[in-house]
This record gives structure tokens, C-alpha cells and sequence, in this order.
């Protein structure tokens, strides 16, 4: 899968000046992938007309560093791995099915559902990152999101603070 060349692009192009910062983390990326990449593999021949989206967190404020938290999603199934202080492979955690997207503990997905709406909608839908959120935050992280298409193609878009619809839509 060519996940990260397609983020190399992604964060070259991306309005997002805290995009460009990212790219040690992206190469360090590399090694911690395997840790995942066999999943999406099998979602991909098990799943092979839906999309799946895998959402990287990246600590702001570590430059050089892995994704400390992965999430795999398709088809309202959500696979999630962490990585602690000091560890050099992900911890995964128990698979989650989600029911309109929300998981059993009431937290609710609303940048999976929005993201899938929009890639419905507008076939482009990395290009505008800017409708999702902002680079004007204070958290300690950024974001990719990459989506495999049932074709193979592959589109990721950066977010440095994903600002919730109902949160946007008050401006």
C-alpha cells in the first residue's frame, strides 16, 4: 500500500502551515505500521467493496515520533491501537462495533460519519481540510486521515484540530 507516499503529498499540499512538521513523524511512521498493516490487508480482501479510513494521532509537541493512537474503520467496525510511553510496538485494543456511529460508552464518531458523507458528496474531499477545522488550536495533536478506496487508490487529508459540525456550523 503506498499510505505514505500519498501523506507525504498530502502534507506538501496541505494549507495547514503545521502540516510540514510532521513529515520526521510520518518516516518514523514506517516502522510502526507493520504493526497494522496485515489488518488492513485482511479488511481489505474481507471488506473489498467498502472503504476503510485510518485515522493517525500524532503528539503535537513530539517531533520524530509515531502515531501514539490508531484507529482502523470500516464498516461500523473500529480497530484501535496505542502505544505508551516507551514502547516500541501498539498495544490493540478490543474490536468495537459502533451503532450510528457511537460506541457503547456514548462516544460518538463524528468525524467518521462526516468524513464518509463528504466522500460521498465531493469526490475531492481532501482538498478543503479547512471545512473540517482549523490549524489554530491548542491540543497536542495532529491528525491524518487516510481513506483506501475498494479500488485501491488511497487519499489522505492532514488535520491539525478537528472542529465538531455543530461547533462550525455557529460561526
Amino acid at each position: 500500500m503506498a499510505i505514505n507516499s500519498n501523506q507525504n503529498d498530502c502534507i506538501q499540499s496541505s494549507p495547514f502551515k503545521s502540516a510540514r512538521s510532521i513529515s520526521n513523524d510520518l518516516q518514523r511512521q514506517l516502522s510502526y505500521r507493520k504493526d497494522y498493516i496485515a489488518n488492513l490487508q485482511n479488511l481489505k480482501l474481507k471488506f473489498p467493496n467498502d472503504m476503510i479510513i485510518l485515522k493517525e494521532n500524532y503528539d503535537y509537541i513530539c517531533i520524530g515520533c509515531p502515531a501514539d493512537y490508531v484507529v482502523i474503520y470500516i464498516d461500523s467496525l473500529l480497530f484501535s491501537y496505542r502505544l505508551e510511553d516507551h514502547q516500541t510496538e501498539y498495544t490493540k485494543q478490543p474490536i468495537i462495533t459502533l451503532r450510528n456511529f457511537e460506541d457503547s460508552d456514548g462516544y460518538f464518531y463524528d468525524d467518521f460519519l462526516e468524513l464518509i458523507q463528504e466522500i460521498r458528496a465531493n469526490p475531492k474531499w481532501y482538498e478543503n481540510p479547512e471545512k473540517f477545522g482549523t490549524d489554530y488550536c491548542f491540543d497536542g495533536g495532529h491528525t491524518l486521515y487516510t481513506v483506501i478506496f475498494p479500488s485501491s487508490k488511497i487519499e489522505s487529508m492532514y488535520m491539525r484540530c478537528w472542529i465538531p459540525k455543530e461547533d462550525r456550523d455557529k460561526k
